[in-house]
C-alpha cells in the first residue's frame, strides 16, 4: 500500500473576505479530518497571512501564483520566498485560468515551477 495521503485541495480563486474565510475555516475544522488526508486551501494573496494564522497545522495554505524569479521590478508579483515568509508552503502553478485569461505559456509555467522547486 502507498504511503501517500489522499490529497484534497480547495482553490478559493478571487473570492472571499475575512468574514467568509472565517466561515470556511470553521466548516473545515468542525469535523474530524482523516489522518490519511492532506488538505490544502488556496486563498487570494492578500489573505495568505490571515489564513495561515487561523488554520490548524493540519491544513496547508497555498498561494495561487508566484513568479519565476526571486525579486525585482515585477509589480503585483510574489516570489516563493515571500510565500514561505508568511507561512504558506504551497503554490498553485499552471492553472487553466492563468493560461486562458493571462496567456501564460508552458515555457513560463515551467520557469515558475523550476524556480518554486528551487526555493523549496
Amino acid at each position: 500500500m502507498s504511503d501517500r495521503k489522499f490529497f484534497v485541495g480547495g482553490n478559493w480563486k478571487m473570492n472571499g473576505n475575512k468574514s467568509s474565510i472565517d466561515g470556511i475555516i470553521k466548516f473545515l475544522t468542525d469535523g474530524p479530518l482523516d489522518p490519511n488526508t492532506e488538505l490544502v486551501v488556496g486563498c487570494p494573496t492578500i489573505y495568505i497571512d490571515y489564513v495561515v494564522s487561523k488554520v490548524p497545522k493540519t491544513i496547508g495554505v497555498a498561494a495561487q501564483n508566484c513568479y519565476k524569479v526571486a525579486s525585482g521590478a515585477f509589480t503585483g508579483e510574489i516570489s516563493p520566498a515571500m510565500i514561505k515568509d508568511v507561512g504558506a508552503e504551497w503554490v498553485i502553478l499552471g492553472h487553466s485560468e492563468r493560461r486562458n485569461v493571462f496567456g501564460e505559456t508552458d515555457a513560463l509555467i515551467a520557469d515558475k515551477v523550476a524556480h518554486a522547486l528551487s526555493e523549496g
